[in-house]
């Protein structure tokens, strides 16, 4: 999530790369001004363009319909959805509450992978699992528990950071955060759930904090975008009780719930300030006395439990911390305690105080490290090193690094009830705890698989456990057959990519377009020096790159214009700028390598643009007619006819799916699918009518070539937001990289058909691997009469060799030869009538 990604960038000698060993010796660099500012900017900017806000209400309206309109029901199949993880470490997480009667039941609110739980106090390997609240609920930033009747459960949805045109210098759309349907509300322990505060119009809204009153539990503060509320009714009904938008905190002091402290602004929004209430909140003022004279960040509160006319707060501005401020008149006036500064860069994002409930002397800060203090806020030392994380397959449930080891960029730390000496940190790597009061800590995440992937995930294509993609301020994962990933490279893991033909070749990336290649599986990887370095002002956060299946060797970059290599990435010839924006997706035809297709972003020439290249990249022009003025997230040719190409669309207000049947002259809608932003879409090779969207609201399937469609989201939990998604040849599965809750996978459909229902009975094996010359197959469970086979490349491309076939009633041996084929993988569709098998066959 920073600038510069977490590694050191080593010296290429020569042509020769260097190769290195993925270890967190990469991350021990120092970190600069953050990749999540960017990476949210960009965000809300393909989803809100060409408008200045999302329509929130269109995207709740489409969630609903989804679940409710006949003509886009969920296929009914045997087999749905399965989670891969990863399950060893989490992603960004925005809050943790605990049950006030029962501590060790808590609650965590993830970013964009909804509200989860654990009833071991987050220990263990199964130590977490989802709540579905039924609604489309992707940022939890805020949860409140009833002290009096435990199973009465307020949730604040929305993860936003700016207000609208608030004076700093950056757009409306820069860092607004997910979308958020305001608060709901459960009195059954979770099972369901109702709207509260429901907000309707059309604007991207986040509840920040909640707060129930300890001695009144009908009456719940809400600290929001808008201000803050309270309800006197238990959430029925909703008033703006204080108007000072960009509301981040709201405490009471313990047992005197007359005062009142509010926190309001960030990233400069007007009346930023701490104000104060001595009436229980009727009214309110401006409290100054000992506070900085102006600041633009954020401020966080924490009230001392054994010493109650104590509390603290951290205050900063938007990119530096201003200081740690102490008062000992529950808020009426302050003094400074530390100047130190732990929020860094995060000032407007991530930072906090919290005070040890039995000595209020002893106070932990936070920000991009932990740091404690025993003296009241004076002398704070840090205790946590974000750099030392570990890149093995840590165990799922484990410790995930050394002692001194808590992900960078924590949102909350908070003690657990009767446990003074336990704190639990949320981060944007899943929950730490500590024991010893912030001495040493550990990782507590198994199976909260809250990641929030990029695009482009990939897999191999002839060992099915093997998949790499890369996530949000946690480097990139790799996938082995085990719940427990590794990970590799460092930073922000954005897009990746395995050779067909070479499983060893693998490539990843950082942010801004640090794109580094392993010939060891992903083992160890080496930086391509020969891609020109760019920045953040000529490329996207998740700079595109992408290889042509068809020829591996040929790959191709994107900054404002195109690199094009045609040796694996030793080297890049540049192509022209294209009309002088950034280039966000890249689309290579697998039958014609020198036919891309490049999207570009609006800044700082609108509108957005689709150019087209038939001679690799050497030159470029616009593509046609037809399309709407949006985001082109994503390129998909027809397997069997690339004059065929079909682009998805981000934003709102417009179909999402466009097909060109003239190698994109003209484009035409292809109509059927949700309101909602698509970020990527799929082919099946070997069946072509068979198409894949992902959206905000997860997948889309059509079996006719998109003339008609259901949604395919069984097993999924309310919204999930599918980034990229990819087809495993080897094993006939679609993988699916989530923003914000991991990885999943599913079998493809057969052809034809809206479901998986037909299992596959027949039996094969396959020998040798790989082949020289003749490739056998064994089949068994053969039903029907007659016995098809059909051979393709992986493409989709049917490939007609020499072969032979000696049956015996159920049973079959089919004997191809290499003739006329090249040294690769193939797959041999092998159908009954009745069923079908797929297999894989390697000739070298």
């Amino acid at each position: 999530m920073r600038n510069n990604p977490k590694i050191i960038f080593f010296s290429i000698l020569s042509f020769s790369i260097l190769f290195f060993s993925c270890s967190e010796k990469q991350e021990k660099q120092k970190k600069t001004f953050n990749g999540v500012w960017k990476s949210m900017g960009e965000w809300y900017d393909s989803r809100a363009y060409p408008y200045k806000t999302i329509d929130t209400q269109i995207w709740k309206t489409a969630f609903e319909n989804m679940l409710h309109r006949d003509g886009n029901k969920q296929s009914s199949s045997v087999t749905s959805w399965e989670a891969l993880g990863p399950m060893n470490f989490g992603g960004r997480t925005l809050c943790i509450t605990f049950n006030p009667i029962r501590p060790q039941s808590m609650y965590a609110g993830s970013a964009s992978g909804g509200l989860w739980r654990s009833y071991s106090g987050a220990l263990g390997v199964q130590a977490w699992h989802p709540i579905p609240t039924g609604f489309p609920v992707l940022g939890v930033a805020s949860i409140a528990i009833s002290p009096t009747d435990t199973n009465t459960i307020y949730i604040g949805t929305g993860e936003v950071y700016n207000y609208q045109n608030t004076g700093t210098g950056f757009s409306v759309r820069t860092t607004r955060g997910t979308y958020g349907i305001g608060i709901l509300k459960s009195i059954d322990n979770g099972i369901t759930w109702t709207k509260s505060l429901d907000w309707q119009l059309d604007e991207l809204k986040g509840v920040q904090d909640l707060l129930i009153n300890p001695l009144n539990s009908n009456t719940v503060w809400a600290c929001t975008t808008e201000g803050t509320y309270v309800s006197y009714d238990a959430g029925n009904n909703w008033i703006l009780k204080h108007p000072v938008q960009m509301a981040t905190d709201i405490v009471m002091p313990p047992g005197d719930t007359s005062v009142v402290l509010i926190a309001a602004g960030n990233l400069g929004s007007p009346g930023t300030g701490i104000y104060r209430s001595t009436n229980g909140g009727f009214s309110f003022s401006q409290i100054t006395n000992g506070l900085p004279g102006s600041y633009d960040g954020k401020v966080v509160f924490s009230f001392s439990e054994s010493s109650p006319n104590i509390v603290y707060a951290s205050i900063a501005n938007s990119f530096a911390g201003v200081g740690l401020y102490i008062s000992t008149n529950q808020g009426l006036s302050w003094s400074l305690k530390s100047t130190e500064d732990y929020p860094k860069y995060q000032g407007w994002y991530s930072h906090g105080i919290t005070v040890d409930p039995s000595n209020s002397n002893n106070v932990i800060a936070f920000g991009i490290d932990v740091w404690k203090s025993t003296s009241q806020g004076t002398g704070l030392i840090q205790k946590s090193y974000w750099s030392n994380w570990n890149f093995s397959a840590t165990p799922v449930g484990g410790p995930e690094g050394p002692s001194d080891y808590v992900h960078a960029d924590i949102h909350q730390a908070i003690y657990m009830p009767g446990s003074p000496q336990t704190v639990y940190f949320a981060t944007d790597g899943g929950i730490f705890r500590s024991t010893d009061n912030g001495e040493t800590f550990s990782g507590h995440n198994g199976m909260y698989h809250t990641q929030q992937f990029y695009a482009n995930i990939s897999n191999s294509s002839t060992d099915s456990l093997f998949i790499i993609g890369g996530m949000q301020d946690n480097a990139t994962a790799v996938y082995e057959g085990n719940p427990a990933w590794r990970r590799v490279i460092g930073g922000d893991g954005l897009s990746t990519a395995v050779d067909p033909l070479n499983d060893n070749r693998v490539y990843a990336s950082s942010q801004y377009l640090n794109v580094y290649r392993s010939m060891n599986k992903a083992m160890s990887f080496g930086y391509l020096s020969g891609l020109p370095s760019g920045s953040s002002a000529n490329t996207t956060f998740a700079g595109a790159f992408e290889h042509c299946s068809s020829s591996p060797n040929k790959m191709y970059a994107a900054r404002t214009e195109v690199y094009r290599s045609s040796n694996y990435g030793d080297s890049f010839q540049t192509g022209p700028v294209l009309n002088g924006n950034t280039i966000i997706a890249l689309g290579v035809s697998p039958l014609n390598c020198n036919y891309v297709f490049a999207s570009v972003t609006p800044v700082p020439n609108p509108p957005n643009s689709i150019y087209k290249s038939i001679d690799g990249g050497i030159s470029w022009n616009l593509s046609g007619s037809g399309l709407p003025d949006r985001y082109y997230m994503d390129f998909a040719f027809d397997p069997l006819n690339d004059q065929n190409v079909y682009v998805v669309l981000s934003g709102f207000g417009t179909e999402h799916l466009y097909k060109s049947t003239d190698a994109g002259i003209s484009w035409n809608a292809v109509p059927g699918l949700p309101d909602v932003p698509a970020n990527c879409i799929v082919i099946d090779p070997l069946y072509p009518s068979n198409i894949y969207v992902g959206t905000d609201l997860g997948i889309f399937v059509s079996a006719d070539a998109g003339a008609s469609w259901i949604s395919w989201n069984d097993g999924l939990w309310d919204a999930t937001m599918v980034m990229h998604m990819t087809i495993s040849n080897s094993n006939r599965k679609l993988r699916i990289g989530t923003h914000g809750k991991g990885i999943w996978q599913r079998e493809l459909l057969l052809p034809g058909t809206t479901s998986i229902n037909q299992l596959t009975k027949i039996e094969g094996s396959v020998y040798p691997i790989p082949a020289i010359d003749v490739c056998t197959i064994e089949l068994k469970n053969i039903q029907g009469q007659a016995l098809e086979i059909k051979i393709y490349d992986l493409n989709g491309k049917q490939v007609f060799p020499k072969f032979s076939i000696s049956r015996d009633h159920n049973t079959a041996e089919i004997r191809i030869q290499k003739t006329n084929l090249n040294s690769g993988l193939y797959l041999v569709n092998v159908n009954d009538s009745q069923n079908q098998k797929t297999m894989r066959i390697l000739f070298r």
